[in-house]
């Protein structure tokens, strides 16, 4: 997807599409613009098609509330022969979350279109976030580029445009499959070129803001392809091919690691070694090591992804309803491998580590069993109470490796529970942590990249339950299976160090669409992670 910035009057501007926002009130019983300034770009646009615009609004029932959408036919009157109005609701509860909704019902009315360009006019951002503060000449000169002024510090002209990409760029996602021209399959009409009608002062900020709302929505899209790969071909050697795939295009900024069975055995990773016993797919520990252009910071964030590409049950067997989703099981990888890309596309200032133990948990003559005791990288014992009780297995070598390379915090990802949809279903995931000032810098986080995250208590009465009589612990702790998951791994993480765990089991993988997401898997995460990391760069 390639973006443009004019400086072109919208009505004249060459495009299949035209996207301009509005709302409630905008359009007044006659039809007209009445809440809007004469100068302002719907006026204008509305003026240029003769009131059409306004007198189908007030036929078709549209009202400007958020979510809702118009199209328009110009007839001719603009150089585009079609124009979307969308809503985005009350004015005075405008905000980067209605923009954000009002850009997914936009984005999505496009995609039925099946358009390869539209134009998008900035509707609405507060000016005085522009860092050169256009005068009041400029409003009257430049009119039908220029947005409402709103005072909401939230949208400003980059937050503008960085969501327009984002938005533009989750939506416009197919997911990658094997069908085929003989089987019927027709080639998808995808949105190629976004244009944004800007005035000069602003196009500075608009850019830089669709140049990281596209490296986001890139990782968002490598992380659900992932995800949604088949099991036979995204194996743990594949999965550590992407990661050098991502170092590739990093500009050398990361740099992998890709440790094997043998050294696996000689580092001591001896809970990932149990877990790969029954399967004919190799282990591997990957490592991502991203340094700023700057150079090395104090600060180094550990991103840490459950990375089971396909989990059976092992011996304590799944079912083949609980199985057939199963390839996903690496989506929490998935999303810290395509997290640390942005973060390096984006050159943060903070440096970032992303760690993920692959493999398959699958049972043969030489998987492990129920019963057995088996060590950890850490050194700690454990007794096997369920197989199927392996992602946290897993996650507690790569945590300690984690530790071992000198991350100063750490968050991981994990489809861990079943359990963790008794908390936020398939709409968010569930935060534990060890610091309640990190769990919280997650949470805030998450809230401010769009993705739902709820903190759940980690009360010490629940970490008795992975008592074990005869190792040090035992992998099951039964209910509630989420918190008792989440203290197994607490004894790795320790309470030196900052961590916090998400159980992402929920909201990864979706058997409907929501919101931006499509139906399967949605690379729930990475928007969390790139905000986090932000959030130590400001």
């Amino acid at each position: 997807m390639k973006f443009q910035i004019t400086q072109e009057n919208p009505a004249c501007v060459a495009s299949s599409l035209l996207l301009v926002g509005s709302f409630e009130g905008d359009f007044g019983a006659d039809g007209k613009t009445t809440g809007l300034p004469e100068i302002g770009a719907l006026s204008r646009l509305n003026q240029a098609c003769g009131g059409a615009l306004g007198r189908q609004a007030l036929t078709d029932g549209y009202s400007g509330k958020a979510g809702q959408t118009l199209v328009h036919f110009t007839d001719g009157r603009l150089a585009a022969p079609r124009l979307i109005v969308f809503g985005l609701g009350a004015k005075e509860r405008f905000g980067l979350a209605e923009l954000r909704r009002a850009l997914t019902a936009a984005f999505k009315k496009v995609k039925t279109l099946a358009v390869s360009d539209v134009t998008v006019v900035p509707f609405v951002f507060n000016l005085s976030a522009a860092p050169n503060k256009p005068d009041a000449s400029l409003l009257v000169e430049d009119a039908i580029m220029m947005p409402q002024p709103v005072d909401r510090s939230d949208v400003g002209p980059r937050s503008f445009g960085e969501n327009v990409a984002l938005y533009a760029g989750m939506l416009d996602y197919v997911i990658n499959h094997a069908k085929t021209k003989m089987g019927g399959r027709k080639r998808d009409r995808r949105l190629e070129i976004i244009k944004v009608a800007a005035s000069k002062e602003l196009t500075g900020d608009i850019r830089r803001g669709l140049m990281a709302g596209r490296a986001i929505a890139r990782a968002v899209n490598r992380a659900r392809d992932l995800s949604n790969e088949p099991a036979g071909s995204l194996t743990p050697h594949k999965l550590g091919e992407a990661a050098r795939k991502v170092a590739a295009n990093s500009d050398g900024l990361i740099k992998v690691r890709v440790l094997g069975r043998g050294e696996l055995r000689r580092l001591g990773a001896s809970a990932l070694l149990a877990v790969n016993q029954g399967s004919a797919q190799k282990p591997v520990l990957i490592e991502m090591t991203y340094t700023p252009p700057t150079g090395s910071t104090s600060e180094v964030l550990g991103f840490v992804g459950k990375s089971i590409t396909f989990d059976s049950g092992g011996l304590d067997l799944k079912t083949a309803e609980g199985m057939r989703t199963m390839k996903r099981d690496m989506a929490g990888g998935a999303s810290v491998l395509a997290a640390i890309g942005a973060v390096a596309a984006l050159k943060l200032p903070v440096s970032v580590k992303a760690v993920m133990a692959a493999t398959e948990n699958m049972p043969d003559g030489n998987a492990y069993k129920p019963g057995d005791v088996i060590g950890t990288l850490k050194g700690l014992t454990v007794e096997i109470d369920n197989t199927d009780a392996e992602g946290r297995l897993t996650l507690a070598d790569a945590i300690e490796y984690a530790k071992r390379r000198g991350v100063t915090r750490i968050i991981d990802l994990a489809t861990l529970t079943g359990a963790v949809r008794s908390i936020a279903a398939d709409v968010g995931a569930a935060a534990f942590g060890n610091n309640p000032e990190f769990s919280a810098r997650v949470v805030q986080s998450a809230e401010a990249a769009g993705e739902r995250l709820v903190a759940m208590p980690m009360w010490p009465e629940f970490r008795e339950q992975n008592h074990s009589d005869m190792a040090d612990l035992k992998n099951s702790g039964g209910d509630p299976g989420s918190i008792t998951a989440a203290w197994f791994l607490r004894e790795f993480a320790g309470e030196e160090i900052p961590w916090v765990h998400l159980d992402i089991a929920g909201p990864s993988y979706r058997t409907r669409e929501l919101g931006p997401d499509p139906k399967g898997c949605t690379g729930y995460g990475v928007r969390t992670l790139v905000e986090l990391a932000r959030s130590f760069c400001r």
